[in-house]
């Protein structure tokens, strides 16, 4: 498969597919996130085709990028969705999905979120906790449908990219132990209205290599053979649903390997193979999607000299891009116009607007010697960027706009202060 990155000079300009990003700067300004079609369509082959062996639902991880035409696009594509709130779910409904193709995740679903859940006939709950079963037995009861449930198991294995983002330890808040899951399956009869079916485990993002996963999925297998859960699966005529979550890496740095999605596949397709008569799969992947089909586009406002080398003020930081400050995360950075040969280089570090001594973008990096009005590219953020922007400082959050081919189009319309007071008159 010819890997084609969504941003490239051409004619030494930055271009997104086909389209210069100075030419969207002259029609629409700064700040803005810029996405890539074509990469999200070749992503998604590419994942679809690593795993094609285990024939699994795919279940997009909504938190990583919520914008409707991106969900759009991967509906289109045959994509179902996984979500963690009644606002993901709405808007799933609203780019178009099948309720069916709906995966609800998450830790605290509140009474409302389940109610509209049930309400929209989604096709599966990933249930965290006994109290949660009782909850949503109840919910389920008083709307008079049975609902599919599969359990979220902590399997004690640690693995992920940084601190906070290790979900399936022993003391995480996430899901829950293989004893609880036990206790539940034995209690099948206390909840009528939830079909116990599946089991589903996410142990964090960024996985180095597949070593973390095997582990977990053998927790997870010999669950299904010994917690009784096969056999109940057994007696409705349908084997259980074996759901192995997500977190496969991407790489943010140049230069620096991490596991190729088809060596984490085969690892993964090697183990379960040998299962795929008794077990039906899904997969929920999220920043291997949609992590490099997207830039944040920001300029200069400002040049200083700070201990010694420069610093450039630009017109969006932690409140458009929190995760360098958040999990000391590293994005590469391209100015927009093609650096010469015989070009000065500058030991550069990128700040911006926010009052707070965290708003850095990038530190310490080799840039050519850029001014007030150029413009430059943080790229890889189309993964939690801007779903996770705020209004901070009282700033409005940025654009969003799609590029096709030649041509591109605002899907998300930069926020006025109008909008930070709309709510409030």
């Amino acid at each position: 498969m010819i890997d084609t990155p969504a941003f490239q000079y051409h004619s030494g300009e930055l271009n997104c597919e086909n389209v210069s990003i100075m030419d969207i700067i002259s029609t629409i300004g700064t700040p803005f996130y810029l996405y890539s079609a074509a990469r999200l369509e070749q992503n998604y082959q590419r994942f679809s085709a690593a795993f094609a062996t285990l024939q699994p639902r795919i279940f997009y991880s909504v938190k990583a990028n919520t914008n409707l035409s991106i969900l759009h696009l991967l509906k289109e594509k045959g994509c179902g969705f996984d979500i963690v709130s009644g606002g993901e779910l709405f808007r799933t409904l609203n780019a178009g999905a099948s309720p069916a193709g709906i995966v609800f995740a998450g830790v605290g679903k509140m009474q409302a979120e389940l109610e509209f859940a049930v309400k929209s006939r989604i096709g599966w709950f990933n249930i965290e906790s006994i109290c949660e079963a009782e909850r949503l037995n109840s919910v389920a009861e008083q709307s008079g449908d049975v609902v599919k449930v599969a359990l979220r198991l902590r399997p004690d294995v640690k693995a992920g990219g940084h601190p906070y983002l290790v979900t399936g330890h022993a003391s995480s808040k996430f899901g829950m132990c293989p004893d609880e899951g036990i206790s539940l399956i034995k209690r099948a009869a206390d909840f009528p209205y939830l079909e116990l079916g599946g089991v589903h485990i996410h142990i964090g993002s960024q996985l180095a290599d597949p070593a973390a996963t095997l582990a977990a999925i053998d927790v997870v297998l010999d669950f299904i053979a010994t917690s009784g859960l096969g056999q109940l699966t057994k007696t409705r005529g349908k084997v259980p649903l074996l759901n192995i979550g997500g977190g496969f890496p991407v790489p943010y740095h140049d230069g620096v390997a991490v596991t190729s999605i088809e060596d984490f596949a085969a690892s993964i397709i090697s183990r379960l193979q040998p299962m795929a008569a008794n077990l039906n799969f899904a997969i929920e992947p999220g920043r291997f999607l949609t992590a490099d089909i997207g830039a944040l586009i920001l300029s200069v406002q400002y040049k200083k000299e700070v201990d010694g080398h420069c610093v450039l003020v630009v017109d969006g930081g932690i409140n458009a891009l929190l995760r360098p400050a958040l999990y000391d995360a590293y994005h590469r950075v391209l100015p927009l116009t093609s650096p010469k040969s015989n070009e000065e280089q500058l030991l550069t570090s990128i700040v911006g607007p926010i009052c707070e001594s965290s708003d850095v973008l990038a530190r310490n990096r080799i840039l050519p010697c850029l001014k007030p009005g150029d413009c430059i590219a943080i790229l890889d953020t189309g993964a939690y960027g801007f779903t996770m922007a705020s209004n901070y400082n009282s700033q409005p959050r940025p654009a969003e706009v799609l590029v096709e081919g030649k041509t591109f189009r605002l899907i998300r319309r930069r926020e006025t202060y109008n909008d930070l007071v709309a709510d409030e008159s």
